[in-house]
């Protein structure tokens, strides 16, 4: 049940591919119509504040002129409540190739706009959790970035991280219920839940710092006891193994990556573990020091024992 080294080497590409993941540049154009409500303005201007620099978002007022949508934007927004502008506007918006959401109070408000499609949407809500939540939704589906969009706008936070839990254990219960060599699967699914661990991290804006070592040891140390607990219920039906490894493999999984997000969201502190840490060090140096400085300390208090 070991990791051999050569899945320690994958952890740390994992490791170098999520910071790669984080940085990747996003670009948001945002279209305010004169028809869009305060409400709506002002939530999404709240949740579009980029938490680093590798985002960008443009605004502009949506006006007469022609619409020039650039190139390298991933997303297009629009802010309005209706008007006469809107669907000629969105029409102009299509053409450039990135997928254009129209964010209204109601539906009535964009009558042009029946279903979602891959490159057009509409949402509308008048809460502005319920809005969010879609519009983060929303944005997911139509992009490869998830991870760098939701390290920059922690709004879409809590649906990248499900959707990296749910992908991570789904592929651990496939891989629970096809490899039938004892020990097999257990590297496999522990650097797929640190792929999960590292990805999460940069999710809610963690960098990869010495700190994920205490996370990344949890989860070994969880995939051990689950895969001792799914060997004693494999003993006990024997007939239906796979299912078992299966299960418990994707619900461990899922338990794990939860655990991580709440803890990620609510914020870790790693300062007082790593203050007991340092001092362990050390203790541990100053006496190895001393050892190596007087290694005849240990045999001279052996003698003068022996002379009493």
């Amino acid at each position: 049940m070991r990791l051999p080294i050569d899945a320690l080497a994958q952890a740390l590409k994992l490791g170098a591919s999520a910071k790669k993941d984080s940085d990747t540049p996003v670009r948001v154009a945002v279209y305010v119509d004169s028809s869009a409500s305060p409400f709506v303005i002002e939530t999404v201007r709240d949740a579009l504040v980029p938490q680093t620099t590798s985002a960008l978002v443009r605004v502009e007022r949506l006006g007469g002129a022609p619409i020039e949508v650039r190139a390298d934007t991933d997303v297009v927004l629009v802010l309005s409540c209706g008007s006469e502008r809107l669907q000629p506007a969105v029409q102009e918006m299509l053409v450039a190739g990135a997928p254009v959401a129209v964010v209204a109070e109601s539906s009535i408000e964009v009558p042009f706009i029946t279903a979602d499609t891959p490159m057009l949407g509409l949402i509308a809500a008048t809460d502005a959790s319920y809005l969010l939540e879609t519009l983060a939704r929303w944005i997911l589906d139509r992009t490869e970035k998830d991870v760098a969009f939701a390290a920059n706008f922690p709004f879409m936070r809590i649906a990248a991280a499900n959707r990296i839990i749910t992908s991570c254990a789904l592929t651990n219960m496939a891989t629970g219920a096809l490899f039938f060599i004892p020990g097999a699967d257990f590297p496999v699914m522990t650097i797929a839940e640190i792929g999960m661990v590292l990805k999460l991290a940069a999710v809610f804006g963690y960098k990869l710092e010495p700190e994920r070592g205490y996370e990344v040891a949890a989860v070994v140390g969880s995939g051990l006891l689950l895969r001792l607990a799914a060997k004693g219920l494999c003993r006990l039906t024997p007939r239906l193994s796979f299912v078992v490894k299966a299960l418990v493999a994707a619900g461990g999984t899922y338990a794990m990556g939860r655990a991580l997000a709440s803890a990620y969201e609510r914020g870790i502190d790693y300062a007082p573990v790593n203050a007991r840490v340092s001092r362990v060090v050390s203790f541990a140096r100053s006496v190895t020091a001393s050892g190596s400085a007087d290694p005849t300390g240990v045999q001279e208090a052996a003698v003068n024992r022996s002379a009493r």
